[in-house]
Parts: structure tokens; C-alpha cells; sequence
């Protein structure tokens, strides 16, 4: 059930309804003896049609579902506030990482439980209703991206649901044109269970400790004491509330707690004629490089899906995926202050490389009756795209299910505990991580 009203106890709270929370909380309440609560510090509304619509992303200044951070550099760093998180909101993107990706997770982390997990979200009957952008789907400029690259690199067959060094065609989490969010697949199915309660506009302000042992949550000037509590609030959520919390010390990291990023550089072109027809996603076609970039096809402007945003052409992205760079988040009396850093010199030949090849793709004859000659420019600033983590990860910080260390009573089940990069985005693999712990706990 949903309501605004905190009860005094519970046996577990679960920290945020996104991506990770909603698969935990669905796992945990499975048990009717377990009492579950969710807070959420989204609006209590399910986000609609008009919201999940992947023709849109609705991160605008002020926008019902998201909400935005303060950056050191005045980079937008924006994230889902609202049943499904980020899954509400992002733009529809649902890679595995490579396989290779996990070689050095620890030891809970065997390949066949990590597909295994992978299969409940993406197979064909999975949860997550994933699907690849079938041909019919593509613009021209995807199709013109897929065709200069496979003269050079494999492509992967669209049935395969892990990533090559080669042409990737995206695969979406989805129902027909609208996002499928963790809310829908996870939350709403159980949210009539009696003993799981979930609570939206309730934003933590703290855990409460006794020693070195959380006791309960504080929302407001309301207290809960609990058996457990999993925060699942993304990397970002998370880390201001064990700062909030003056866990600093504790967790070794004083007053602010690292996060990595994969930083991006856009290359910018102007079209002889722009499309008339709007794109399924953003995002429908990458390149994974053999050194680690992302090179990202978008379908057109970012300002056909962003309100607000200055029209400034369609653009090509390349991101570095590994290392990904290292910066910081902080709490300050305005908030959630964020640092993402700068990239590193290995990260950043490696994009300048990227770019560069980009450039010689769009000035290639394939491109030549859609991109106007003389157009294209590199954009001298290094974006964000908007996938922080790797706070506190595992094998490091917290145990191989996001146990803290030194802390009973706590556990991080979000992009927080990523243990190293993958050469996709972390979205597929977050939920990936969320369904096995959720396994294991639930049989404890």
C-alpha cells in the first residue's frame, strides 16, 4: 500500500524506490512475517504515459519527477525523483557489461549467477520487457553510423544480450513507446501486499546509530527504528545521506565520499536537411571501442527531447567507460554539492582519439549527403552522462552484498558498490546487483 503516514517500526526500510529499491523491496516482502517499508522522496504519483514516453527525457529545470544537483564546474548533474527512480526518466538504454567487465568482482559474483540475474530483467520474457531497436526503428544517421562501422568491426547479433568491442545495436527497457520502469516491474505488482508500505514525498535525513549499530531512520522530526536499513537512493542519494548522517569518519572517508563518472566529449554537425520524423530514443546504436570508449550515435538534437535546452545540432558522444573519472560529493548547506572531477590524461587521449575518428566517420563519404561540409566541431567542454558510481564499493568498503563495513545494520544495494567500470552504462547492471542480493537476502 502507499500513504504518507511513517509507522514506528519496521523489519527493513529500503531507502528509495529506483532502479535498485524497487527489485530489493519486492524480494524482501515476498516473506508476509517480514515488514517492509519504502520511502521515496518522489511525489506519491505514479509518473505517467506523458513522462515515460521515451521521445522525452523529462530532466528540465523544475520537472515533477527529477530533480538536479549542484556541480562544481555548473555541469547539469540531474536524477529520477520518483517511483522508478532514474528508470522513469533516463533515456531507455539497457546494456549488459562485457563479460570480461566482471573479471575481478569478488567472489559471490560467479559469471552463472551474474547472467542469471541478468536473464530476469532482459531475456525475451524478462521483467524489464527489453528489446533491441529493430531496423524499421533507426533514422538515417543511426543506420549511416552502423553501416561506416561494420566495414571496420563486428557487429552483434541483436538477439545476443552481451556487448562486443564492435557495433552494438541498444537495447531498451520498454512497453511500445514508453519506459518500462523497476516501479512498474517491481513496485506495482506487490505493492498490495500487507506487509509492504510504501511511502512517497518521505526524503531521509538521516540513519540513526547507536554505537556501530543503525537503529532506525529520521524523515522530518519523525523517528522509525528498524531491523535493517538498504540504501538504495543511486550514488548520489545515497552518499548525501551517510554524510547527512555523519558517517563520514566511520566509513574512512571524513566529510565527502568519492564517485567516478564517464565523462563525455560531443562532436556536433549540422544536417543538409533535418528529419521530420521524431525518434523512437535518443540513443539507438553504439560503438564499443577496443580502448574502452563509447562512441554514441544520437538520433538528433538533445533539445527535441530536453525542454529548455539551446538547439545546438545533432551530435556524435565519446565517452571514456574505463577508468571513468574519479571526483567527490559533499554535503553543504545548500544541499548535495558534487565534484565530478577531472578525467584523467590516459581517459582523455583516449576520447581526443575518439573524437577524432568521429570526425574522419561524418567527413567520410557515407556521411556525405547528410552532414554539411565545414560543420562539424568538437565541443571543448567534457559533459557528464549522468552515471555516477562507485562510492563505496564492493570488495573495499562493503562486503560482496553491500554489507558496510564497521556498520551492522546497514546495507548499500545501488550504483554505490560497482567495484570497477563497465564499458556500458550502469543501468542494466544496477538492477543486475539488485536482483542478486535480493536473492540472497530474501532466502536468509
Amino acid at each position: 500500500m502507499t500513504t504518507r503516514r511513517l509507522p514506528t517500526t519496521a523489519d527493513v526500510v529500503v531507502v528509495g524506490a529506483g532502479s535498485a529499491g524497487c527489485v530489493i523491496a519486492e524480494r524482501l516482502s515476498r516473506d508476509p512475517g517480514r515488514a517492509v517499508v519504502v520511502l521515496e522522496r518522489g511525489p506519491r504519483d505514479w509518473p505517467p504515459p506523458a513522462v515515460r514516453d521515451l521521445q522525452v527525457l523529462p530532466i528540465e529545470h523544475g520537472a515533477g519527477f527529477a530533480r538536479g544537483h549542484t556541480e562544481a564546474t555548473g555541469l547539469p548533474v540531474v536524477r529520477g525523483s520518483a517511483l522508478g527512480g532514474s528508470s522513469a526518466v533516463n533515456g531507455g538504454y539497457f546494456l549488459r557489461w562485457h563479460r570480461d567487465d566482471f573479471d575481478d568482482w569478488p567472489a559471490q559474483w560467479s559469471p552463472e549467477a551474474i547472467a542469471h540475474a541478468y536473464d530476469e530483467l532482459d531475456a525475451p520474457d524478462g521483467t524489464m520487457g527489453v528489446t533491441a531497436f529493430a531496423d524499421d526503428e533507426l533514422v538515417d544517421v543511426v543506420r549511416l553510423f552502423e553501416s561506416y562501422w561494420a566495414q571496420a568491426m563486428p557487429v552483434r547479433a541483436t538477439a545476443d544480450p552481451w556487448p562486443i568491442v564492435g557495433v552494438n545495436r541498444v537495447r531498451s527497457n520498454r512497453e511500445g513507446p514508453l519506459r518500462r520502469t523497476s516501479a512498474e516491474a517491481y513496485l506495482r505488482p506487490a505493492i498490495d501486499r500487507p506487509n509492504l508500505t510504501v511511502i512517497t514525498d518521505a526524503e531521509v535525513a538521516e540513519v540513526m546509530v547507536a554505537g556501530r549499530r543503525v537503529t532506525g531512520v529520521r524523515v522530518g522530526a519523525d523517528r522509525m527504528s528498524v531491523g535493517e536499513v538498504v540504501l538504495s537512493a543511486g550514488t548520489l542519494g545515497t552518499a548525501g545521506i551517510l554524510l547527512r548522517s555523519g558517517l563520514g569518519s566511520l566509513i574512512g572517508s571524513g566529510g565527502t565520499l568519492p564517485l567516478h563518472e564517464h565523462r563525455e566529449v560531443l562532436v556536433h554537425y549540422r544536417r543538409h536537411v533535418d528529419p521530420q520524423v521524431m525518434p523512437t530514443a535518443l540513443l539507438q546504436s553504439v560503438v564499443h571501442t577496443a580502448d574502452d570508449v563509447e562512441i554514441r550515435c544520437y538520433s538528433t538534437d538533445m533539445a527535441r527531447f530536453v525542454k529548455g535546452v539551446e538547439p545546438v545540432g545533432p551530435a556524435v558522444g565519446v565517452a571514456g567507460m574505463r577508468p571513468g573519472s574519479l571526483g567527490a560529493v559533499r554535503v553543504g548547506d545548500t544541499g548535495l554539492l558534487v565534484d565530478l572531477g577531472t578525467v584523467d590524461p590516459a581517459s582523455a587521449r583516449r576520447m581526443a582519439l575518439g573524437a577524432e575518428s568521429v570526425r574522419d566517420m561524418l567527413n567520410s563519404s557515407t556521411f556525405g549527403g547528410v552532414v554539411e561540409p565545414g560543420s562539424i566541431v568538437v565541443d571543448p567542454v567534457v559533459r557528464t552522462s549522468q552515471h555516477a558510481w562507485g562510492s563505496l564499493p564492493m570488495g573495499v568498503r562493503t562486503d560482496d552484498l553491500g554489507g558496510l563495513d564497521g556498520l551492522t545494520g546497514l546495507r548499500v544495494v545501488d550504483g554505490s558498490i560497482l567495484p570497477a567500470a563497465g564499458r556500458s552504462g550502469p543501468h542494466a547492471t544496477i538492477m543486475m546487483i539488485a536482483v542478486r542480493i535480493g536473492d540472497v537476502l530474501a532466502a536468509r
